[in-house]
């Protein structure tokens, strides 16, 4: 997926219009930027560089060719292959601009009939979030410092969940956003339970219920924040547990609420992940990488209870 600038098809109709312009009135002199620019644009489309044509590609490779051999004709030495300068009142062929004309018609017709059917919409803005940024840039709610603690998978995740928001899916936005909240909850939960949990353990739940006991262990040196456990519980009930049920749908507000909340989840694990990774002062010691695993990581919406 790509963004669209759409402005590049209108700077093209400009520049093939301006072919035919009544400043130039065809003078050979004054048609090198014209040509050269409708050109250089034309075949940009042809490429695919702002979209990829289908049915009105045959008409534009005929224009760009016949645009390529005006341009030749007028400015290419045909002995030497180089630029040559053309001065004075020597005008364009009328026929040639007849001709090129047609050709742009038709490109137009064409390119017309299928920017019709193209697949393109317009995604509004979801509260404070712009479509761009849920759609490019969700990871960057997340501080560059705090991104070195979050697993590059659980920012996969959170951006995937950003991209449908945008698109107003509700469901896909919370299971994408549940799967970032998972894959950081296992990070969270590893710096205190100091090793990673059994396979068999690796479930949210579980997860959840040995961090609230660790977080009353008095005598343990660092404890999770009590407040950080209650907001994944409530996350666990409101919105992880109910989509079990295969018939469950989450509306677009549901999911914004979400998203918001488990930002601001993530990054208070990021921290407390940071903070207990980080090397005392003078020492050398390495922080602790993500496990390989995370790749196989499995969202386990089984042992949602």
């Amino acid at each position: 997926m790509k963004q669209l600038n759409s402005y590049r098809i209108y700077e093209l109709g400009a520049k093939l219009h301006a072919l035919f312009s009544s400043e130039t009135g065809a003078r050979v002199a004054d048609m090198f930027s014209p040509l050269s620019e409708a050109q250089t644009l034309l075949d940009g489309f042809i490429k695919g560089d702002v979209i990829a044509l289908s049915t009105s590609k045959s008409d534009a490779v005929k224009l760009l060719n016949k645009i390529g051999a005006i341009f030749n004709r007028y400015f290419i030495d045909p002995a030497t292959r180089q630029l040559k300068t053309e001065s004075g009142e020597d005008r364009i062929d009328t026929h040639e601009l007849a001709m090129l004309r047609t050709l742009v018609e038709k490109f137009e017709h064409a390119l017309a009939a299928e920017l019709n059917r193209a697949p393109t919409y317009v995604a509004g803005k979801r509260g404070i979030y712009s479509t761009y940024d849920l759609a490019e840039n969700a990871e960057e709610i997340f501080s560059d410092s705090l991104r070195t603690s979050i697993p590059a998978l659980a920012q996969n995740e959170f951006a995937s969940a950003g991209r449908a928001l945008a698109y107003g899916l509700g469901t896909a936005a919370v299971m994408h956003t549940l799967r970032a909240v998972e894959i950081m909850l296992r990070g969270y939960f590893e710096v205190f339970a100091g090793s990673a949990p059994a396979k068999t353990e690796r479930n949210y739940s579980a997860y959840v219920k040995k961090l609230a006991v660790m977080a009353e262990e008095e005598d343990r040196a660092a404890r999770p924040d009590k407040r950080v456990v209650q907001m994944l519980a409530q996350i666990k009930d409101h919105y992880r547990n109910p989509l079990v049920t295969a018939d469950v749908v989450l509306s677009i507000d549901e999911a914004t609420q979400l998203f918001g909340m488990a930002s601001a989840i993530i990054s208070l694990m990021a921290e407390a992940v940071a903070s207990q990774r980080r090397p005392a002062a003078g020492s050398t010691a390495p922080v602790a990488a993500v496990s390989e695993d995370d790749a196989l990581y499995d969202f386990r919406m089984k042992e949602a209870g």
